[in-house]
């Protein structure tokens, strides 16, 4: 793959790690156990450390990083914020809207890994990412099902 392609490709993981920041800082806003507003609090600082870093590596490639997430993003927190407000702090309401944005990252990320020839030094990068996404979003599932067994 060549720089072009590979700066295309952390590109779009850059917005799609963007979104995944911004989304989960916003479900821990309106969640109140405090280990899962601490846990979705975690996952966001991670993707804003992935940003940042393939943002520096689209620099060093020679290309201009994307620094935005997108605007559905953007439409997407704010229903979150409203509907917590109508319904109340419904945390699986909370992890219904990051269940299905974290889904989306972990899709982006297996095939950015899986059907992209990037440097190895790029590829072992999202592979890590690609991990330590899917770490994070066992985690949140497991929280999930505790927070059930609560209720």
């Amino acid at each position: 793959m060549n720089d072009v392609d590979t700066i295309t490709l952390l590109n779009r993981l850059i917005v799609t790690s963007r979104n995944g920041e911004a989304a989960l800082r916003a479900a821990a806003s309106e969640a109140h156990h405090a280990e899962l507003k601490e846990s979705l609090m975690e996952y966001s600082r991670f993707f804003g450390e992935v940003v940042h870093e393939m943002q520096d590596v689209v620099h060093k490639l020679g290309g201009h990083p994307r620094g935005i997430g997108t605007f559905g993003n953007t439409v997407h927190r704010t229903l979150l914020h409203l509907r917590a407000l109508v319904e109340g702090r419904n945390e699986a309401l909370i992890l219904d809207s990051v269940e299905s944005d974290e889904r989306e990252a972990d899709m982006r990320f297996d095939d950015a890994v899986t059907h992209w020839e990037t440097a190895p030094e790029v590829h072992a990068m999202l592979e890590r990412y690609r991990d330590g996404a899917r770490r994070r979003h066992e985690v949140i599932k497991e929280m999930r099902q505790r927070l059930n067994t609560l209720h």
